[in-house]
């Protein structure tokens, strides 16, 4: 009787522990950038307001050396470089804010898809090197859906 004791409060303990188990996904963040459709859209404005500010300073330079005076020269050289640092600071504005909006899309998704699945804690892929339910696809499909634009 006290082996048979012994052995139900094993079980229970066992069948309360698994129970109470955390449920651990993963993501591979990687895979989901490269799929996250909105991340090729963002990702070619940026590089349109980059090549924006190329054309600007190409331009300029061939403006410059049309000038021929050393004080024409040097008052080109103030208002540029002060409108070259505008546009700068701009496309780092632009750039900075689209990285955020991304970020916060993707974390959003993968908030979204563990609670849907009762998933506990979700870490990205590469920390785990055995188990966990990986949940990459879900979050792209999750991203990618008419309802998530």
């Amino acid at each position: 009787m006290k082996r048979f004791l012994t052995l139900s409060i094993a079980l229970l303990s066992f069948a309360i522990a698994s129970a109470n188990a955390e449920v651990i996904g993963v993501v591979d963040f990687d895979k989901v950038v490269d799929n996250y459709s909105k991340v090729k859209t963002v990702s070619d404005e940026i590089s349109d307001k980059y090549a924006e500010i190329q054309r600007y300073s190409l331009d300029k330079e061939r403006e410059y050396k049309k000038l021929s005076t050393p004080l024409e020269r040097k008052n080109f050289e103030e208002s540029t470089a002060r409108e070259l640092s505008k546009k700068q600071d701009a496309y780092l504005r632009l750039k900075e804010k689209k990285e955020a909006e991304i970020d916060t899309a993707i974390k959003n998704a993968i908030k979204q898809v563990a609670i849907s699945n009762k998933i506990d804690t979700v870490v990205e892929k590469s920390v785990i090197f055995f188990g966990g339910v990986d949940i990459t696809d879900k979050v792209v499909k999750a991203l990618n859906s008419p309802s998530a634009k």
